[in-house]
């Protein structure tokens, strides 16, 4: 017995209250693709049960390489200045301190449920399909996760990372900042505004990050002068602080700058290593917006200049003076004896200013906002477009008759104007007693109204096709470069010798 092949003749047929196209299968089966009238777009496979044969007529779904994710290591170290991969606290060592809980009352909404992890650290969804980090974490994870302690929602949410974006760069930077924009597949249910004006100077923020936490107390003549960093924990935590002024880094570009001190009381903290790509957050017209990215911060402390003598430390200072600041390099040169005269004798953290470059990231994020008010048809028909359909043709159309009707190439993305792409959106294979079942879906399917349903009827001619209950989801694969996923569902072989299969789509009404 052969399988049906997709592109063999065909004859056009009535059957019911469906019409379709229909391929003849050898031993009377039928295999259709089409419309039944009223109802959105499906492909049907049949099935016939052959004591002499396992072999289950249907389509053939290509393989589809599993991805995995990848980390990269972050870049050296800046100067004196660490790049951060934990939040230190002024008033308190407790490990659980805002850790991986939202921020209330006074801060409620500061910017905590637009917080997803990329790789170790974290970034801020700034666009229904962007989110905004740190260059120097690099590029490497295939995902964004938003934590449920984020969202408030009793799951996570795992976002793929579009390879594709920026001309297939992958990712965006704005040119002489560290602020690198990611899209994904699909789309947050909620994002952060941008702080667009130049007024940040003396304004509370609400910062986050994931990394360590308060060590020991660093003293000085018996007296704390602040704390060391206790190991990596990867938990994300907030603190507040007050932006003190405005830095620059050459090609890192403008910062905002942050003391660690005790003017914001209990929640008063310090970015250490682990919290770069955090957001900064700052209240202005009781809206919280991303005013910055964590950056940096003043961390390496000596006793003295003495080269690799391994006395160099991290830590957080509110009052550093008498140690020394810097780095333990190759030419020994770099420490720096801190005072109240230089103004180094409080820890300082970095941020790269959202408003000096609002403009620029804005362009990058418009379309995917303008997107979001646009209804499903809308955002079909745009698609049809691309593609040279005129609006309205593709609703009920297979524009390049290949028996698979437009919505369900769009749910494949499948190009629905040429008979050339193989992709198949959807097949039915057999083994000893089991069925499986693929179905090719776009990853931002349910975001642009798209759902399906797998329906079975025992006759085109005189049965309803209904929802085929006891199917199983065993796995799923995905193709970033296409923006698909391929999930697979099992269920056992009916007892029926014939069976018709068919994808149901569906595109959500207006």
């Amino acid at each position: 017995m052969r399988r049906a092949r997709r592109r063999d003749p065909v004859s056009k047929e009535k059957s019911g209250s469906s019409r379709g196209y229909y391929h003849s299968i050898p031993g009377g089966g039928m295999a259709s693709s089409g419309i039944e009238s009223g109802v959105p777009h499906f492909r049907e496979v049949a099935v016939m049960r052959q004591p002499q044969s396992p072999i289950i007529q249907g389509l053939v779904m290509p393989p589809t390489r599993e991805l995995s994710i990848a980390l990269l290591a972050g870049l050296a170290l800046l100067c004196a200045t660490c790049l951060l991969p934990g939040i230190v606290f002024f008033e308190t060592g407790d490990l659980s301190h805002n850790r991986e809980r939202a921020p209330a009352g006074l801060y409620e909404g500061a910017g905590w449920r637009y917080q997803g992890e990329y790789k170790e650290f974290l970034g801020t969804a700034i666009s229904p399909r962007h989110f905004i980090t740190a260059v120097h974490l690099g590029k490497g994870s295939e995902t964004f996760v938003q934590r449920s302690w984020f969202t408030g929602e009793e799951f996570d949410r795992v976002y793929f990372i579009n390879p594709n974006f920026n001309e297939g760069n992958g990712s965006l930077d704005i040119p002489g900042t560290d602020l690198r924009i990611f899209e994904v597949f699909g789309e947050f249910p909620a994002y952060a505004g941008l702080y667009a004006t130049s007024d940040e100077v003396g304004r509370e923020v609400v910062m986050m990050g994931r990394g360590r936490a308060r060590g020991e107390a660093v003293r000085r003549f018996g007296q704390t002068r602040g704390w060391s960093w206790a190991p990596e924990d990867e938990r994300s935590r907030w603190g507040t602080n007050t932006v003190d002024g405005f830095s620059e880094t050459g090609n890192r570009g403008p910062m905002l700058v942050t003391d660690f001190d005790d003017v914001r009381g209990r929640d008063e903290c310090q970015a250490t290593y682990g919290d770069s790509g955090g957001g900064v957050f700052i209240s202005k017209g009781g809206d919280w917006k991303l005013a910055g990215i964590l950056f940096g911060a003043d961390s390496v402390y000596d006793t003295n200049t003495i080269c690799g003598d391994g006395s160099e430390f991290l830590a957080s200072m509110f009052d550093g003076a008498g140690f020394y600041v810097g780095r333990d390099d190759d030419s020994c040169d770099d420490w720096t004896l801190v005072s109240a005269a230089n103004d180094l004798d409080e820890s300082r953290s970095y941020a790269s200013r959202i408003s000096s470059s609002a403009p620029a990231i804005q362009a990058v994020i418009q379309s995917a906002i303008e997107d979001k008010a646009k209804t499903a048809s809308q955002r079909f028909v745009e698609w049809l477009s691309d593609f040279g359909i005129k609006a309205g043709e593709g609703v009920v159309n297979d524009s390049e008759a290949d028996g698979s009707p437009d919505l369900l190439e769009y749910l494949a993305i499948l190009n629905p104007a040429s008979r050339d792409d193989r992709g198949i959106p959807f097949s039915v294979e057999g083994s000893g007693d089991k069925l499986l079942f693929r179905v090719r879906a776009r990853l931002d399917a349910s975001e642009r109204g798209l759902s399906w349903e797998i329906q079975a009827a025992f006759n085109l001619e005189t049965s309803e096709f209904r929802k085929v209950n006891g199917l199983r989801k065993i796995g799923q694969t995905h193709s970033l470069s296409e923006g698909v996923q391929i999930v697979e569902y099992e269920m056992s072989r009916p007892g029926e010798d014939l069976m018709f299969y068919r994808l149901q789509v569906r595109l959500e009404e207006e």
